[in-house]
C-alpha cells in the first residue's frame, strides 16, 4: 500500500492539473474546444483534500484556476516536472489565502 502525505498528495494533484490544462488551452488555442468537453473535476478533489470552508470556494476558486491560467508559461513536457515549482506556488497560496482570511475573520 501507499502511504502519501495529504499535502504531498494535493501538490501532486495540482501539478497533474496544470499538465491537463496545458493540453486543453494548447487545444483551444487551436479553435477545438476542449475546454468544457475535457474537465477532471481534480480542482473540485483538491477543494476537498484541502477542506475548504463554504464561505471560502470563490476565493478558493478564483486562486486556483489564476494558477492553472499560467501553465503555458511553462514548457511542455512528457511528466511535467517543469510545472512542479509552480503547482508549489499554487499549494502556498491556497494555504496562504486560508490562513489571511482565518486571521481576518479572528480579528472580527
Amino acid at each position: 500500500m501507499i502511504n502519501i502525505q495529504n499535502d504531498e498528495l494535493i501538490r501532486e494533484l495540482i501539478r497533474q492539473d496544470l499538465k491537463h490544462n496545458q493540453l486543453v488551452k494548447g487545444l483551444d488555442n487551436l479553435d477545438l474546444d476542449a475546454g468544457h468537453r475535457h474537465h477532471l473535476g481534480i480542482m473540485d478533489l483538491v477543494k476537498r483534500l484541502m477542506e475548504v470552508p463554504e464561505h471560502l470556494e470563490n476565493d478558493f476558486l478564483d486562486t486556483y484556476m489564476g494558477y492553472m491560467d499560467r501553465c503555458l508559461d511553462y514548457p511542455i513536457s512528457s511528466l511535467g516536472e517543469e510545472l512542479r515549482v509552480l503547482a508549489e506556488e499554487g499549494y502556498e497560496g491556497l494555504n496562504k489565502l486560508f490562513y489571511l482570511k482565518s486571521q481576518s475573520e479572528n480579528d472580527q
